[in-house]
């Protein structure tokens, strides 16, 4: 099973590795991923192993040697390559598909566009099993997060993704967060990599670049509710299945798009909020703050 990164898409396939496992209950699973994001796979009771790939061309030398009777690449061409070596690793069942980084989204929510990939399903199709991703924390993770002593309730913020034009200015996140301190008694808590926020407030906690990626989920899982974008930490309020504000826009080409399954993905307990059209910087805070009002109540 391959699919190497980035977190969130990580968390979105993880339930391919029960249907895989489900369709081979006997098969020694092996999972490759970059060893950055290797505790998301590390407790999967449905892996067998994790194999921390640190170099495309270490998969293509493994792969030639057939110890694998079967191989599912959750990736196309883009996934695929070493910077260093300057290496691309096509799929040929994406290649097939006409799924590329261009028209991923047409072929549904990103569990069913790697399923797709994988040549789990057949193309343009629902995925036929559970489509809730999970994690799977451990104690110490629960025991790292309880002794950060959080007052609650509170809820997440994550207002800085690895790819710019899904962000959300910080200006913006700014009056948000004031909003919501002067008028609601929650704490905040900013997680992410790094803050671009300046505030001052007893009621907002940074806890940027201060936790592992499952340590993290561990206080989405504890929140009362997840403001974010689309990117990584939306995939763990998901999965830790936290009800979720989700600030979106349009984005290479996709002025509509859904990438989650599970209750995010039918909205059952997230909200997307977005425009048709407008790219995620061109929502207003006035318009933000209004469904996120209509979530919290007056």
């Amino acid at each position: 099973m391959i699919r190497t990164e980035h977190f969130g898409d990580i968390v979105a396939a993880e339930p391919i590795s029960r249907y895989i496992r489900s369709l081979h209950p006997d098969a020694y699973i092996v999972w490759f991923i970059k060893p950055v994001f290797h505790e998301l796979v590390d407790f999967n009771p449905n892996i067998d192993e994790t194999l921390h790939e640190f170099c495309v061309t270490q998969r293509k030398v493994l792969l030639q040697t057939n110890v694998f009777d079967k191989v599912f690449d959750l990736q196309f061409r883009n996934n695929n390559h070493c910077a260093k070596c300057q290496v691309f690793t096509d799929n040929p069942v994406a290649e097939a598909r006409g799924i590329n980084v261009f028209t991923y989204f047409n072929f549904g929510n990103l569990l069913e566009v790697f399923a797709q990939t994988g040549n789990l399903i057949p193309a343009k199709t629902s995925f036929p099993a559970d489509d809730q991703p999970g994690l799977y924390l451990q104690d110490f993770h629960r025991e790292k997060v309880e002794s950060l002593n959080i007052q609650k309730p509170y809820i997440v913020v994550h207002c800085q993704s690895n790819f710019a034009p899904k962000d959300w200015p910080g200006d913006r996140w700014q009056q948000l967060i004031q909003w919501l301190t002067e008028n609601y008694n929650y704490q905040i808590i900013e997680i992410g990599l790094k803050s671009n926020l300046v505030l001052q407030s007893a009621s907002y906690r940074n806890l940027c670049g201060q936790l592992s990626i499952l340590e993290t989920a561990e206080v989405i899982r504890n929140a009362d509710y997840f403001i974010g974008l689309d990117s990584g930490p939306s995939h763990l309020g998901n999965a830790t299945c936290t009800f979720g504000i989700i600030l979106m826009g349009a984005l290479s080409g996709f002025d509509e798009y859904n990438p989650y399954s599970g209750s995010y993905g039918r909205q059952e307990n997230a909200v997307l909020v977005r425009k048709k059209g407008f790219a995620c910087s061109e929502l207003s805070f006035e318009f933000v703050r209004d469904e996120v009002k209509k979530v919290l109540g007056e």
